[in-house]
């Protein structure tokens, strides 16, 4: 990350360079902000690079490339889409797409942790309150997820252990700004992370 201090007339202001990793932007379905602007005044500017990212990534020895988010279609044209999540940020990028799309029933079903859906007796009641919540906090948790991917590439997200498999991924505070939501919690479960929460 690259600081510079600039002067406009008697103001003055600071610009943080960030490289992000280009596979961030091919991965979101939706362009991705090239800059943001901190309540301090700090633009944060993003260069996109090609470089090796956990979001794409070969596993040693095999050609196939790894897909954090799957389509595929059979031979009658029904199209299926596999969530996968070794990195926290796969579970934030899958979040992200499935809350852009409005995929509300495959980020319950293949997205969300155990822990979370046990809360509920039914699990039908469980997907219709989970749907509910996300529909009405919508655009909230796509600004704010947005946000937090961007920041993963850079020093902006802390990644915290939290005991019992739980991992945090927070905002730092001088980066949070307007935005609702600050942290995503998430656990490792057969072999996958799964969201557990996404917090203030």
């Amino acid at each position: 990350m690259l600081v510079c201090i600039a002067v406009v007339g008697c103001k003055e202001y600071r610009i943080e360079h960030v490289k992000r990793p280009a596979f961030y932007q091919k991965a979101s379905k939706e362009k991705l902000p090239d800059q943001v602007v901190l309540d301090d005044g700090t633009i944060v500017k993003y260069e996109s690079i090609e470089a090796p990212s956990s979001l794409g990534m070969k596993a040693d020895g095999d050609d196939k490339v790894f897909l954090p988010r799957e389509e595929t279609e059979d031979s009658l044209g029904k199209k299926t889409v596999t969530l996968r999540a070794i990195f926290p940020e796969h579970v934030v990028l899958n979040t992200l797409n499935c809350l852009r799309n409005e995929e509300y029933e495959l980020l319950w079903e293949q997205g969300v942790s155990k822990r979370t859906k046990e809360q509920f007796e039914d699990p039908d009641v469980g997907l219709e309150e989970f749907t509910t919540y996300m529909q009405k906090q919508r655009h909230e948790l796509v600004a704010s997820l947005t946000r937090i991917l961007t920041g993963m590439s850079g020093q902006e997200v802390a990644v915290e252990r939290l005991g019992d498999g739980v991992t945090r991924c927070r905002l730092r505070n001088q980066y949070v700004g307007n935005l609702k939501f600050t942290k995503v919690d998430m656990v490792k479960e057969d072999h996958n992370l799964k969201l557990l929460m996404v917090g203030h």
